[in-house]
C-alpha cells in the first residue's frame, strides 16, 4: 500500500453534454491530485466528446475511450474504464453527478490510515439545475460506519458514484453486463465484492457526492416498483453465482420487506 495511492477515476458517459463538463470541473478541483480520468464514451451523438476533448488538453491526467457501439447500458463502458485503469484504487462516478472537492482525499486517507479496501460516501441529491433538493443542503454529516453482506441484502446502501475500492480486492470482478441486469448491475457488483473474505467496507458519514436526480423520475410510483424488483433481481443472481444457501432466508426476507414497503405506500 503507497502512501499516495493512484485513483482511476471511471466514468461511463452517454449523451451528457448537459452535466458532463460540471461532473469534470469537479474532479479537477479535488484536494487529492495523484488520480487519472478514463472516460468511456458510449457512442455519443451529442457534444459531449468535444467538451471532454477540452478538458484532455488541459489537463494530461484525463483521457477519453470510443466505444463504437452503445452498449445499452453504463456496464460495458465501465468495464472497459476497469481494464484501462493503472491505479492501485478505482472510483466511479457517473456524468451527471458532482464530487465534492475532498472526496477522494478523505476516502484515500480511509485506505491508508484505516485499511478500508472498499469505501463509500453519502450522498445530496440535486436537481437537473444542480440545486439541491427539499432539506438536503442543511444535512448534518452522519457517523462513519461499518457493516457486511447481511445488512446490503436489505438494502443498497451503496451509491456508485461515491464507491473507490483497491483493484486488488475487486480482482476479476465486474460489472454484469447483461440486458436484464442493466440498472442493477452495479448492486450486483458490490455484494459480489462484500462476499470476498479480504472486504473491508467504510461508510463515510459525510455527503461527498451530489446525486442528480431527473424531474421524470421523482416520485414516480413505477419507479419505486422497478427500483424493487431490480434489487430483488441482484439479490437472485448474487445467491445463483455466489452458492451460498446460508443466504437465502435473509434474502427471501429483505425482499418481502420491500414490496410490503411498497404496499404501504400505495404501490402495486
Amino acid at each position: 500500500m503507497r502512501t499516495n495511492p493512484v485513483v482511476s477515476i471511471v466514468i461511463p458517459m452517454y449523451n451528457a453534454e448537459s452535466y458532463i463538463r460540471e461532473t469534470l470541473s469537479s474532479i479537477a478541483s479535488q484536494t487529492y491530485v495523484h488520480y487519472e480520468v478514463i472516460v468511456v464514451d458510449n457512442a455519443s451523438t451529442d457534444n459531449s466528446i468535444a467538451i471532454v476533448n477540452e478538458f484532455c488538453s488541459q489537463f494530461p491526467e484525463f483521457n477519453v475511450l470510443k466505444r463504437k457501439i452503445n452498449s445499452g447500458g453504463p456496464a460495458a463502458p465501465r468495464n472497459d474504464g476497469i481494464e484501462q485503469a493503472n491505479g492501485e484504487l478505482i472510483a466511479f462516478v457517473d456524468a451527471d453527478d458532482v464530487w465534492e472537492s475532498s472526496k477522494l482525499e478523505e476516502q484515500v486517507t480511509c485506505y491508508v490510515e484505516h485499511g478500508a479496501n472498499f469505501i463509500c460516501t453519502n450522498s445530496r441529491y440535486i436537481d437537473e439545475q444542480s440545486e439541491f433538493l427539499s432539506k438536503a443542503s442543511r444535512q448534518k454529516p452522519k457517523k462513519n460506519r461499518s457493516y457486511g453482506l447481511k445488512a446490503l441484502l436489505f438494502r443498497n446502501t451503496i451509491t456508485t458514484s461515491s464507491v473507490v475500492v483497491s483493484k486488488e480486492l475487486l480482482g476479476s470482478s465486474r460489472f454484469n453486463e447483461s440486458k436484464e441486469m442493466n440498472t442493477c448491475e452495479d448492486y450486483l457488483l458490490w455484494l459480489t465484492v462484500m462476499n470476498k473474505e479480504a472486504s473491508h467496507l467504510m461508510h463515510l458519514g459525510s455527503s461527498l457526492v451530489r446525486y442528480r436526480v431527473m424531474a421524470n423520475s421523482l416520485g414516480q410510483h413505477a419507479g419505486k416498483r422497478a427500483f424493487a424488483l431490480r434489487s430483488l433481481m441482484a439479490t437472485s443472481q448474487f445467491l445463483i453465482e455466489s452458492k451460498k444457501e446460508k443466504y437465502i432466508y435473509i434474502t427471501l426476507f429483505s425482499n418481502i420487506l420491500r414490496f410490503a414497503r411498497l404496499r404501504l405506500l400505495g404501490i402495486k
